[in-house]
């Protein structure tokens, strides 16, 4: 083996040789995440100590009892994985003045706020992460331990409260609204005692155990960065993570007096995260060269697709370089980087590459020494798959191994993406507003589900579109447009969802059906496909609309003579209904 890789060396003149070569230096391709563990606090390297927090006898010490006002934190100085998951264990003790003198609490802290290791957050019932008198922790999710009850301003449910509060990327907020997860433990958490809480996060849900329990005290279907739902049902937002990573830490306060206080220690701390991906990934260049649709993935390396969608895939040069260099661009169904990549001197795949056999394929080869889909182009190189050709779920780690200079021959590894192709979804559409306006007016309709590359049509006619994303297309309102039209969403697959536009308004009832001669009288329409700019005659003069909307018209009267006259309701876009309105 080692002969073998000294001869590539001696190729790289020859990069046809040389890469023929390349295939047959394996080794395997480790990844990792990031550990630590603090069995005491005998020592405080790596740790930011803010506000009243003190090394105490081997522990963490953030408050004390009889201290007044207190606010103490402390951070891992060290960025953590924490998008593909974490698992975190540690043992705190709450001593409290009385059995029932006791406050604030503390918490657990993971935070991506921009002032990092120098956060602080509010004071008092804020516990160090909320608002109270600061804008709260941005970015954030706090595991708090409350000893406090305050049902009226914060919506406590217990002083021995275990709950979770996020806001996303806004500061975080210690009032039970933002709770994604609460239970009272049955052991008195403020007692005095040794406690342990183990945090563990995988992706898209988030777990809370209690004194080495074998279920977990609380379990929120909460994803970090795709969020989840509150307690009372609303939308939980997720945090912002460019990197994927966060700092993690503890916070706790005390109240205005001595007897709303406490001594919180931490005892100590373990961590263990889950690799974001293996380092593979990153390639051996300081750009990316390798792109499918328009991204490397993120800090994931990873982009999401849908069956039957066009996308482009892409080759740059390698920073540095100019245009004109060969790659081989690799493929592999294996769910990188379980699969144990090859290291070659120049670099480390995330899939073996020895052999070039099944299930590694090349899907491009502009050196021509391997067996590959498609011939290619130097850098820069650009295939463009057509929308339908990919109809069934797929999942593809792609990888080049690319020149990056002629002379002397110089290789390296690309970056690597995970293609990841699910099935797609069906278009629904929600709303079409307004249903009826002037031609030329900017049209909205909103659904779910709309696939990239899909096209909207009125009555088969494709129209162009102004904005157009996963939820929401914008177009003009046609001119002439018939009444009783549909606008339809279409996916690339061919499966659509349809809607009314420019639809006959139908009177259902009416309210105030009769008033005097002299007018000013107020008359509501009831019905469906009305809209705002609704014009309105009674008995053939106009009447004035004081409100419009796709189901009521508010109409002030105009004069009229005694008797039934005949009420036309015309929309902007030309279409009527009719009712009618008795003068006394």
């Amino acid at each position: 083996m080692r002969r073998t890789c000294a001869k590539l060396f001696q190729l790289m003149k020859h990069p046809h040789k040389a890469l023929s070569l390349l295939l047959l230096c394996t080794v395997i391709a480790a990844a990792s995440g990031q550990n630590f563990n603090y069995q005491n606090f005998s020592s405080t390297a790596g740790l930011s100590l803010l506000g009243s927090t003190a090394q105490a006898n081997a522990a963490m010490r953030l408050t004390s009892v009889g201290g007044i006002n207190q606010t103490g934190l402390f951070w891992h100085q060290n960025r953590l994985p924490v998008a593909n998951g974490f698992d975190t264990t540690f043992t705190f003790r709450i001593t409290t003045p009385s059995a029932t003198a006791r406050a604030e609490g503390m918490a657990f802290i993971v935070q991506d706020d921009p002032l990092g290791t120098a956060t602080i957050g509010g004071s008092v019932w804020a516990i160090g992460y909320g608002v109270n008198g600061s804008t709260g922790i941005r970015n954030s999710i706090a595991v708090e331990i409350d000893t406090y009850q305050d049902t009226s301003l914060l919506g406590d449910t217990s002083n021995n409260e275990l709950t979770i509060h996020t806001r996303g990327v806004l500061g975080n907020n210690e009032n039970e609204a933002y709770s994604i997860g609460r239970i009272t433990p049955a052991a008195q958490l403020s007692n005095g005692l040794v406690h342990t809480l183990r945090v563990v996060y995988v992706s898209g849900s988030l777990d809370v155990f209690v004194d080495n329990a074998a279920t977990p005290a609380i379990h929120s279907a909460y994803d970090i960065t795709a969020g989840g739902r509150y307690l009372n049902n609303t939308n939980a937002p997720g945090l912002a993570l460019s990197t994927g990573t966060a700092i993690a830490g503890f916070s706790a306060t005390t109240g205005g007096s001595a007897s709303l206080s406490e001594t919180v220690e931490i005892l100590s701390w373990t961590w263990a995260s889950s690799p974001l991906t293996d380092p593979c990934y990153s390639g051996t260049f300081t750009n990316s060269p390798l792109l499918v649709a328009g991204s490397d993935g993120g800090f994931r390396h990873r982009v999401s697709l849908f069956t039957a969608q066009t996308f482009n895939v892409e080759m740059a040069s390698p920073a540095g370089s100019p245009a004109g260099m060969p790659f081989v661009l690799l493929a592999s169904p294996l769910p990188a980087p379980l699969a144990a990549g090859t290291v070659l001197p120049f670099g480390s795949t995330c899939f073996p590459v020895l052999p070039l056999a099944f299930p590694t394929f090349a899907i491009a080869d502009s050196f021509g020494v391997v067996p590959a889909l498609l011939p290619a182009t130097t850098t820069p190189w650009l295939l463009t798959v057509p929308a339908g050709l990919l109809n069934q779920p797929l999942e593809l780690t792609l990888q080049a191994v690319l020149a990056s200079n002629l002379a002397p021959f110089t290789l390296g590894i690309s970056n690597a993406v995970t293609v990841a192709i699910s099935q797609a979804p069906t278009p629904t559409i929600v709303s079409v507003t307004p249903l009826s306006t002037a031609p030329g007016s900017v049209i909205t309709i909103a659904g779910t589900g709309f696939v990239p590359g899909y096209r909207v049509e009125i009555n088969n006619v494709q129209v162009a579109p102004i904005t157009a994303s996963a939820t929401a297309f914008t177009c003009q309102y046609p001119a002439g447009l018939q009444c009783g039209s549909l606008v339809t969403v279409r996916n690339p697959d061919g499966q659509a969802a349809s809607a009314p536009i420019n639809p006959v308004p139908i009177v259902t009832s009416t309210l105030l059906g009769s008033g005097v001669a002299s007018g000013g009288a107020i008359f509501v329409v009831q019905g469906t496909g009305f809209s705002i700019g609704t014009t309105v005659t009674i008995g053939g003069v106009a009447a004035i609309v004081t409100s419009a909307s796709a189901n009521s018209v508010v109409i002030r009267t105009p004069p009229g003579i005694p008797g039934i006259a005949t009420v036309v309701l015309t929309t902007l876009g030309g279409c009527q209904a009719t009712t009618t309105y008795t003068y006394q």
